[in-house]
Parts: C-alpha cells; sequence; structure tokens
C-alpha cells in the first residue's frame, strides 16, 4: 500500500540542484516570485513573507558533514516503501515538517538514517536551496539573492560524488514519478 505525503518544499526551491525534483522551486524563481514577475504564481504578501523567511531559515540550517549519503540512503529507502510525497504549493517549512511527522511508516525510516522529521526536512532544504546559489556568479543585479551559509557550501563542494549521487537518486524519483517527485 502506497502512503502520501504530501509535501511541497515549496515554489522557491522548484529546480534545486538543476531540476533534480525537489518539490521546490529555484532561487531565481524565489527572487521573482517575491517581487511579482511574470511566469511566478500568486502569492499573497503573506505567503511571500514567509516564503522569504523560509528561504532563510533554510539556507542557514546548519548541515551534518554526512548529510549527503545519509539523504541519499533516506530517500532510497523512502522510494522503496513506495512512500510518494505529491506537491503542494504555498506551505510553510513548519507545514512540511508537520506533514512529515504525520506520515505513517516514514518515522522509522528517518530516525534509522539519523533523521528526524525536521532534520529531514531542514536538510534536503537547505542542500537544494545551497545547491541552486553556492554557484550563482556575484553580479550587481543579484545583491539581494540570498547568501546560502559558507560552511554548507563547503559540505557540498567537499563532496561532488556524494552530491551527485543525491541528484541522480532525486531524478530518479522524479521521472520514475516515485518519492519528492512533482
Amino acid at each position: 500500500m502506497r502512503h502520501t505525503l504530501k509535501l511541497s518544499f515549496r515554489s522557491a526551491l522548484l529546480g534545486v540542484m538543476g531540476a533534480a525534483a525537489l518539490v521546490v522551486g529555484t532561487a531565481a524563481q524565489a527572487q521573482t516570485v517575491s517581487t511579482g514577475g511574470n511566469g511566478a504564481p500568486n502569492l499573497t504578501p503573506e505567503q511571500v513573507a514567509t516564503l522569504q523567511h523560509d528561504m532563510d531559515t533554510a539556507l542557514h540550517y546548519h548541515l551534518a558533514p554526512n548529510v549527503l549519503p545519509r539523504l541519499t540512503t533516506t530517500l532510497k529507502e523512502i522510494q522503496a516503501a513506495g512512500i510518494q510525497p505529491p506537491s503542494r504549493f504555498g506551505m510553510s517549512l513548519d507545514q512540511q515538517i508537520a506533514l512529515v511527522q504525520q506520515v505513517p511508516g516514514l518515522d522509522p525510516i528517518l530516525q534509522k538514517n539519523g533523521f528526524s522529521a525536521h532534520d529531514f526536512v531542514m536538510s534536503l532544504t537547505c542542500v537544494g536551496l545551497t545547491g541552486s546559489l553556492m554557484n550563482v556568479p556575484a553580479n550587481p543585479s543579484n545583491t539581494k539573492m540570498p547568501q546560502p551559509e559558507p560552511a554548507n557550501v563547503a559540505i557540498l563542494k567537499s563532496n561532488p560524488q556524494d552530491l551527485q549521487n543525491l541528484v541522480t537518486v532525486l531524478r530518479s524519483a522524479h521521472q520514475s514519478g516515485g518519492a519528492l517527485s512533482h
């Protein structure tokens, strides 16, 4: 039996790690959303404020040095368990965490890999946002672009194979319509 997890790691993070299948939006889209640009979903001022706060919170979350292989293993186990979270736009990180906590069968997988629901959502979101933003070149036109935590950038850059393994699992999930697809 497939369990459904209603996660959406927000439109602010969609395409994280190069369209790797996190149900979130790119940083570029986040900037467009916050300024009301073309092609962006209609968000209320409250949603924009929450989105900006959540992006800042996720970008400054402190990743564990071994987070990438643990996320990869966790996502593989979620897929194997048939847990499939469809996308749901407009949720805050706190709402996402609350939903993750309610998914039957997910908590043992998270605990086995050293995650709480909070740590899993925050780590996955932080890796996605950091991966999306760490190679954005400095430019006077993007001075308002959020900046990732330098220690998190160092973790991702020093573990390119682990990052690629995570991206591969996310792409696989996205292409097969499995866990963490949108």
